[in-house]
């Protein structure tokens, strides 16, 4: 049981985050699913049971940042918590309340991944669908320890920290560059990926609509079928922009120094993935 003491006490979460739980202490005691899922994940279904784990990105709760080169990649404002059902009250509850829970009861909170793993891995036996684990929905943290302890468990992510790519040895555990056209550093971290032939994705200023002032590359893989990245091998794919208007997606396609392929820099990134062809 949390109580205001130890959330007072605190020095892993933000003062929003302890104003928060203070005023949702009952719901913060609750059990809570840790697993979700989404559309894209639910379009691969007839292969793999995907569960996916959405936590309060970046410094949105945590005093230390859950997503480390966020500020570099530029990707804190168009972040996908912001989007589609996760956008919603119940879903924005649901990420404070499992980042809180994770911040404040570590042990607690890897036993409890630990048993819903385990839960759908039996389910898997029963239906005869793989579970599929993707514990950074929204976050960009390093949960080796959790698939250490289940090997035989598959899981993936996409990361913005090109170290982390570089540096996984785990066979049950597959990654895929997050690109930014956002900062020097972004699109250094970039062209080290294009070089070393990682698998990439790229997010697109565009919702794919004929009056769009941006196109999608037609000639790169889309992302946006599956969620199903250790199947791709080592490509670059597109994802289309979420969770914006026309307007918005006018006023991005201005700016050169944007965590999107935008109008004003898709030259730059073109020839950015160009030496790795």
């Amino acid at each position: 049981m949390i109580t205001l003491s130890e959330i007072n006490e605190s020095n892993a979460i933000n003062k929003s985050a302890k104003d928060w739980a203070k005023d949702n202490l009952d719901y913060l005691n609750k059990p809570m699913r840790f697993f979700g899922s989404s559309l894209k994940v639910e379009k691969g279904a007839d292969k793999f049971d995907t569960y996916i784990m959405y936590l309060q990105p970046a410094d949105k709760v945590a005093i230390k940042t859950l997503c480390t080169f966020a500020d570099k990649a530029g990707c804190k404002k168009p972040c996908l918590i912001s989007s589609g059902q996760l956008g919603m009250s119940t879903g924005q509850s649901a990420a404070t309340k499992r980042t809180i829970l994770m911040l404040l009861r570590p042990q607690s909170f890897e036993s409890a991944i630990l048993s819903e793993i385990d839960k759908a891995e039996r389910k898997a036996v029963k239906t005869g669908l793989p579970a599929l684990f993707r514990l950074n929905g929204t976050s960009d943290i390093d949960f080796s320890n959790i698939m250490k302890q289940r090997p035989n468990s598959l899981f993936y992510d996409y990361t913005k920290e090109i170290s982390r790519v570089r540096k996984n040895t785990l066979k049950n555990y597959d990654l895929t560059f997050s690109g930014s056209m956002f900062s020097v550093q972004s699109k250094a971290a970039l062209r080290k990926a294009v070089s070393a032939n990682y698998r990439i994705a790229m997010a697109f200023n565009t919702k794919g609509l004929k009056d769009d002032d941006l196109q999608l590359r037609r000639d790169l893989k889309s992302f946006d079928t599956t969620d199903l990245r250790h199947l791709d091998g080592n490509v670059i794919g597109t994802l289309k922009r979420k969770g914006s208007n026309k307007q918005e997606r006018f006023l991005e396609n201005t700016k050169a120094d944007s965590f999107f392929v935008t109008s004003a820099n898709v030259r730059e990134f073109n020839d950015i993935i160009a030496i790795g062809g």
